[in-house]
């Protein structure tokens, strides 16, 4: 039987069940995908890569700044017989990549901003910088920091996402939802907001609005963003 990209999540459930949702979001999303040069930004092993190249990209090119993760998930690829479609990168500095201005049709950025503390500029920034005019910046499967329920990092404690950083870290470890000795500021407890990326994006890019729910219609009627409380919002933001 052949080996399945979602084999080697099989012993951590947490990121098993994550990529299948990434799986079943990418099923709506593939006319984004289909035939079309991705990078994705925050690569991990390059699982997500296989998903998007299974949903139909011609091409991803993957950027991670941890060694060990790309390390294996270069041997993952060799390993599936990928690597004339998907090719990892290890960068240090995700804020300044190694391509040309619009060298991509799509950039994707999934569970991934979260991991970023604020200020998010310069992030935001650099990746709207590769999207060609036409093409698509999609942030998926970051927590909406407008929402007052941390359920990314602390098991859903109120409130968390609108404290100041010491404070809400204090709070997690006072109720036990976080360890002492764990990395509070890259643990994903203050997710993204729509307004935070499109200051950043600045003129020329138009939102992809999600309409599937009578919340996002409703709040389009009062000329709001469709998803500005959804807990995990999918955005999508086409560049002009």
């Amino acid at each position: 039987m052949a080996i399945s990209y979602l084999d080697y999540l099989k012993d951590n459930p947490i990121e098993y069940e994550r990529l299948l949702t990434l799986r079943r979001t990418l099923s709506s999303l593939k006319p984004f995908l289909i035939g079309h040069r991705v990078l994705d930004f925050g690569a991990s092993y390059g699982l997500s890569a296989c998903a998007y190249v299974e949903a139909g990209a011609s091409m991803v090119v993957g950027v991670e700044p941890d060694p060990t993760r790309v390390a294996r998930g270069r041997d993952i690829i060799n390993k599936l017989g990928w690597t004339e479609r998907i090719t990892l990168i290890q960068t240090s500095a995700t804020d300044h990549l190694p391509f040309e201005n619009a060298s991509f049709d799509i950039v994707f950025a999934n569970a991934v901003l979260e991991h970023i503390p604020q200020p998010r500029v310069k992030f935001i920034r650099e990746m709207w910088r590769m999207v060609r005019s036409g093409g698509h910046l999609i942030i998926n499967e970051t927590p909406n920091k407008y929402v007052p329920i941390d359920f990314h990092t602390t098991g859903g404690l109120w409130f968390v996402p609108w404290l100041p950083t010491n404070l809400a870290r204090w709070y997690a470890i006072s109720r036990k939802r976080f360890g002492k000795d764990q990395d509070w500021d890259h643990s994903g407890w203050r997710g993204v907001g729509y307004y935070e990326i499109t200051s950043a994006l600045g003129p020329g890019h138009r939102l992809v609005p999600e309409i599937s729910r009578r919340r996002h219609r409703l709040l389009r009627k009062f000329c709001l963003p469709p998803s500005l409380l959804d807990p995990y919002p999918i955005l999508i933001f086409a560049k002009q």
